[in-house]
């Protein structure tokens, strides 16, 4: 499972990223540059100092993640991330499209093969599929992604974990509230309470978001409310979550050809629009959780709820206009102590998604089936609306998963860390047919169950002050989601020929601070066996389908370096190089793509920030460079390279107790042509939606002393 040229390029990399290379120069010695701060994350569930850790972990902190942010998308914060790679940030439809290390590239909407967090509760639900419309991106306190083999700590993923902590009134900014606004619409009222009440603090934040979009059929509603709070009871420390998310109108506009593009970038797909492709959610979470030691251990225990109802016609002909009611819920317990020099965790994790779904043929269109021809697809014709007989599916769809794990971290002498985890998952899916009886057809009902063990084990070796290499091994898995489990020969049931993709990994990295300066270096090779890939059939329009695509193999140098160069400012940068192919894959109409990239991701990604902030001021600029990508298996269809720029700048004034921030900021400040996401293995060439060019918005805070 070598490397190859890749780890030939990481050892030709380290002598310029070496002590030498990266020592403080003689002006930054001096007292008047501070000294990086040491880091402690909770991601891989013991909460350890970030240098002894033998995994990719990356950390926003709060003013990374929201400071004069639109707050549009989540790739605003984690674009700093190396190895993370991210599209969509204006089809709020169809949502950001998130990838780390290339998995989760295959997602159409929402995010796949990835684990999402907020405050301890899960955005992915056991199926693996995760929906972030319903996180408040401008009052997060931190957010961690753990890169890379994640399974022995969480289960069903294979890319990694995405941890976000929202502000809990630990550092309360008192009351008050603010107006954003911008270009194309952009507007964002809110309004902010959070207080310290000694052994009880809160807080609460609401907006209003709205935003007429870029493009044509592009318009996005969305109201939402959340609460964090946390009391001192006793021994323990009991913390509650209450979030509600109200979206009544989320327009999608579809992918373009390129000639459409060329024509006119503000359009949208003629049926986005003849259709009115559109969506709504509302969705409510509720979650406790309880800290407390017991003896010399540290136990844990949460609990969570979430309901979610989803509404959306999508943007091509015939049963595209899908809902589901969903109830998602869990419990999770993680007790945490101390043997010898091992420092250990036990826990289970137990969830439950349970999803009322229908599928009805589009507005002015009827379902249409012969029933003496079982095996045929469902169709539509163009009859009249009915909203009673146009029914094409009904089903109610659950999937369940019992996890347990045990996590151990070792101390081997005072130079060597060991770092072992072991977890089980048994995962099983099901579907109860509800619709096929009433048209005289065969009971689709199925179910799936698959039980998987996930192992990891480290190295971490502290061979000079401040600095730490480790290695790090790992098997994961990731199994479809309902929506991947379509069946391609239609109606209900599952895709009979689909399997669980599975992983193995390996990791070296470097990772290291010396006085204004952090860096981390990371090699990475993964082997994925029955990667799951998306197609699409000819007469089906946009939706999409899925297969196991033989095997594929991912090799990356991952590099991340952060430099306060003078008490004003800080430079950070990351750099990923990616090397994605097909190994063994032939697709459904039997063209074999061995040796291929894998589409939707650059090859290369560079992110470099420039930070400059002197008291009440800041300036901040930034620019993303993606390299080259495909936007099809056979590497036909190819999509350039694009360079973003953005600027951000604000300042504070305290008056007469009030605390008043104002900032502007300029995205895309180059005004370049650039591609907001891409549409793998799209029919009839629909590959592309468009990103806006120069943007522009201004924002006003005030608040008042808690």
């Amino acid at each position: 499972m070598g490397a190859g040229p890749m780890a030939r390029l990481f050892f030709l990399m380290l002598p310029a990223l070496g002590v030498s290379g990266l020592a403080v120069p003689a002006a930054a010695a001096g007292d008047d540059v501070p000294v990086l701060d040491p880091v402690e994350v909770s991601a891989p569930r013991l909460t350890t100092p970030l240098a002894e850790l033998p995994a990719s972990v990356s950390r926003v902190d709060g003013r990374q993640a929201t400071e004069g942010r639109q707050g549009l998308q989540l790739d605003e914060a984690l674009n700093r991330v190396p190895g993370v790679f991210a599209q969509n940030r204006h089809n709020f439809a169809q949502d950001v499209r998130i990838s780390i290390r290339g998995f989760g590239s295959r997602a159409p909407f929402g995010v796949r093969g990835l684990r999402i967090l907020q405050d301890g509760i899960p955005e992915t639900t056991p199926d693996g599929q995760s929906q972030v419309d319903a996180i408040d991106l401008l009052n997060i306190r931190d957010i961690e992604v753990l890169r890379g083999p994640s399974a022995a700590l969480y289960g069903n993923a294979s890319g990694g974990v995405i941890s976000i902590r929202t502000r809990d009134g630990s550092e309360p900014r008192g009351h008050g509230g603010g107006v954003l606004a911008g270009s194309h619409g952009f507007r964002r009222l809110e309004a902010t309470s959070e207080a310290d009440l000694g052994e009880h603090r809160y807080s609460l934040t609401a907006h209003d978001f709205r935003m007429d979009g870029y493009r044509d059929q592009s318009r996005a509603e969305k109201r939402y409310l959340r609460l964090h709070t946390a009391s001192e009871l006793g021994d323990g420390t009991l913390r509650a979550h209450l979030r509600y998310l109200d979206a009544p109108r989320t327009d999608d506009p579809g992918g373009l050809t390129r000639d459409e593009l060329r024509a006119n970038r503000r359009q949208a797909a003629p049926n986005a629009e003849s259709l009115d492709a559109t969506q709504e959610a509302e969705q409510l979470t509720a979650g406790l959780r309880w800290e407390q030691p017991v003896g010399e251990l540290d136990l844990r225990v949460g609990g969570f709820w979430t309901q979610r109802d989803y509404d959306q016609q999508l943007p091509f002909p015939g049963s595209s206009r899908v809902a589901y009611e969903r109830d998602f819920y869990g419990l999770n317990a993680q007790l945490e102590g101390d043997l010898g020099p091992t420092r250990w965790l036990a826990g289970v994790d137990l969830e439950e998604q349970r999803d009322e779904r229908t599928r009805r043929c589009s507005a002015g269109q009827l379902f249409d089936r012969d029933p003496e021809e079982d095996d045929e697809a469902p169709g539509c014709s163009a009859d009249p609306n009915d909203p009673v007989t146009n029914l094409a599916l009904e089903q109610t769809e659950r999937a369940r998963t019992r996890g347990a794990f045990l996590h151990t971290d070792t101390l081997l002498g005072e130079d060597w860390n060991l770092v072992l985890g072991a977890r089980h998952d048994r995962i099983r899916f099901s579907i109860d047919d509800d619709f096929s009886e009433e048209v005289g057809e065969p009971d689709r009902s199925d179910g799936r169950t698959f039980r998987e063990e996930s192992l990891m084990a480290g190295l971490v070796w502290h061979f000079r002050p401040g600095q730490r290499a480790w290695v790090n091994v790992a098997t994961n898995f990731e199994t479809p989601t309902f929506t991947e489990f379509a069946n391609p020969g239609g109606g209900g049931g599952f895709n009979p020929d689909l399997e669980p993709q599975k992983a193995r990994s390996l990791e070296l990295g470097w990772r290291g601070e010396q006085g204004a300066f952090g860096w981390e270096a990371v090699l990475w090779s993964t082997r994925v066996r029955d990667e799951i890939t998306p197609f699409q059939i000819e007469g089906e329009g946009d939706r999409d389908f899925y297969t196991n695509a033989g095997r594929t193999a991912r090799d990356g140098l991952e590099l991340a370096l952060d430099w306060q160069a003078t008490p004003q400012w800080t430079l950070s940068s990351a750099f990923t190089l990616n090397h994605f192919r097909f190994r063994k894959y032939e697709d459904v109409d039997g063209v074999r793509h061995d040796g291929n990239r894998l589409p939707g991701l650059p090859r290369e990604q560079l992110f470099l920030e420039a930070d400059w902030r002197e008291g009440p001021w800041f300036v901040t600029v930034d620019a993303l460079h993606a390299g080259a990508r495909y936007a099809d298996d056979a590497n036909d269809e190819r999509v350039g390279s694009q360079t973003t720029v953005n600027l951000r700048a604000g300042r504070e004034w305290t008056r007469n107790g009030a605390n008043i921030e104002t900032f502007v900021g300029a995205d895309n400040l180059l005004d370049a042509d650039n591609i907001d996401n891409v549409r793998i293995n799209a029919n009839f060439g629909r590959h592309y939606e468009p990103a806006p060019g120069l943007t522009l918005r201004a924002g006003l805070r005030v608040t008042f002393g808690d």
